[in-house]
Formats: C-alpha cells, sequence, structure tokens
C-alpha cells in the first residue's frame, strides 16, 4: 500500500512537471525575445549618437555652441 502511494506521488510530480515545462520554455522564450529587443533598441541609439557626433565634428563648431548643444541634450533626458 505504502508503495502504491508513493509511486502515485512521483507520477503526480512528473505530470505536474510536465504541464509546468511548457509554460516555463514559453517564458523563458519571451523574457529572451525581450532582451534581444532592448539590445536592438539599444543599438540604434548608439548609431544615431554616432552619426550626430560625426556631424558636429565636420562641422567646426565653437566651444559655446557646443555647450548650448549639450546643455540642450540634457534637458532632453
Amino acid at each position: 500500500m505504502d508503495l502504491l502511494f508513493i509511486l502515485i506521488g512521483a507520477g503526480l510530480a512528473i505530470f505536474v512537471i510536465f504541464v509546468s515545462f511548457k509554460s516555463i520554455g514559453a517564458g523563458i522564450a519571451a523574457k529572451s525575445e525581450i532582451n534581444r529587443q532592448k539590445d536592438k533598441l539599444k543599438s540604434d541609439e548608439i548609431e544615431k549618437e554616432e552619426e550626430v557626433l560625426d556631424k558636429l565634428k565636420n562641422e567646426n563648431l565653437t566651444q559655446e555652441e557646443l555647450t548650448k548643444i549639450y546643455d540642450d541634450l540634457k534637458k532632453k533626458k
């Protein structure tokens, strides 16, 4: 009788793990997708910032103009 209860308990445990595995796998996949999207957004932002820096380098701006641009960027963030 004891062996029967142990086998039923083990069977239920395996069943619960098997059923939960699908949900856990879907959650892990969703988390991975979110991280990929965040990385892509960060890469896009870095590229935009580099383009702005390249444009600023080509314009030969004075120190005052650069300071003003910097202050404006700080206000936006």
